[in-house]
């Protein structure tokens, strides 16, 4: 199989570009002097993610920095979702001054009017890739959807190869957990990828199609369905199951504290979410020198993608970056074949009906 034949970035000129150009202290040097009204408003900054030992991580190499340079107090909270957003948004009282969603969700939003322009004279693109940079956000990061599996009842050598051996219930007996919504998991890549369809064949995805391989291989009474992104990490440590779907940080984060957990980066599924900044935003100044921080700063660029395992939009992180870490990031060049490039385009488009679809699957 190839991959990466809809990729929207040449990882090669990435890596080049950031080897090449100087950009250490670039961070806030493009920050000019604000108006007095608003200066007084953006002392602080509200951040909404995705919770659990990601957000320990961003608190630890991104937001304690910036604060400390900048001056500008942050707050992470938990519980992001776009439905919150937008009724923060419509009801005229945003809470959140910065917030992280798919990028499924970030083209709804831009949509349906709801996010504020990114200000481009606070952030510096001069450390964003190409694919990163939009008009109401930034792509700012890219993960892998991953096959992940309890080392002690599953070890390395017996653990499954593709997703064709992740389903097959004749060759684990165990329940396989799977995220219960779509935005955010390639769960029907997944099935598709099972049944034999190619990378460059999978979009437009045949929904039908991997909905029937899942009914099929495991089953339904054999997918147990999580709802958060830490949650398959308590499955798996519990014995609740031994197979689930997950992400790459998380998994090696919960590696890092003692589980005996492991994944494949084969197989997997390249995504990406986005920061945006709600119409109406109270600190969208403040917001914009995060920003601006989080991609021009090297240091702190590369500190993240040490911990996470995940890929900053943050050229000048990559060349601060030891070959033995960068070559395991989401967007390395080594995992350029063995690797799916989700289709943003095809899920902003369909994601509503396919979710729909999807849980009268489950219900029914």
């Amino acid at each position: 199989m190839t991959a990466l034949r809809s990729t929207p970035f040449d990882r090669r000129q990435l890596l080049k570009a950031a080897a090449l150009t100087p950009f250490a202290g670039l961070a806030l040097s493009g920050c000019g002097a604000k108006p007095a009204e608003s200066a007084a408003a953006n002392k602080t900054v509200t951040v909404t993610s995705y919770g659990g030992s990601y957000n320990d991580q961003l608190t630890q190499t991104i937001l304690d920095p910036f604060s400390k340079q900048s001056g500008i107090q942050t707050t992470l909270l938990a519980n992001t979702s776009l439905a919150a957003l937008k009724a923060q948004v419509q009801s005229g009282d945003v809470q959140w001054d910065l917030v992280e969603i798919t990028a499924p969700e970030y083209e709804v939003a831009v949509a349906e009017g709801l996010l504020e322009k990114f200000d481009y004279d606070i952030i510096s693109d001069k450390g964003l890739p190409g694919y990163a940079k939009a008009e109401y956000g930034i792509k700012y990061l890219s993960f892998l959807f991953v096959m992940a599996w309890d080392q002690k009842v599953i070890p390395d050598a017996q653990a499954p190869k593709d997703w064709a051996q992740f389903f097959d219930q004749g060759k684990y007996s165990t329940k396989r957990s799977v995220y219960n919504q779509l935005s955010d998991s390639s769960v029907l890549e997944a099935a598709l990828l099972a049944d034999g369809v190619p990378f460059d064949k999978i979009y437009p995805l045949d929904v039908d199609r991997a909905l029937r391989v899942l009914g099929q291989h495991p089953g339904k009474d054999r997918l147990l369905y999580h709802a958060a992104n830490q949650e398959p990490i308590q499955q798996l440590t519990s014995g609740e199951v031994s197979l689930s779907t997950s992400f790459n940080n998380r998994i090696n984060a919960a590696r890092n504290d003692g589980a005996k957990l492991n994944f494949s980066a084969e197989n997997a599924v390249l995504a990406g979410d986005y920061f945006v900044v709600p119409k109406g935003a109270k600190n969208k100044e403040a917001a914009f020198k995060l920003m601006n921080f989080m991609s021009n700063d090297a240091e702190a660029g590369a500190a993240f993608d040490k911990v996470t395992n995940l890929t900053l939009a943050n050229i000048p992180a990559l060349s601060k970056l030891p070959k033995d870490i960068a070559d395991t990031l989401p967007t390395s060049p080594l995992l350029a074949d063995k690797i799916l490039v989700r289709d943003d385009k095809w899920w902003s488009q369909n994601l509503k009906k396919t979710e729909q679809q999807f849980k009268l699957w489950q219900a029914s």
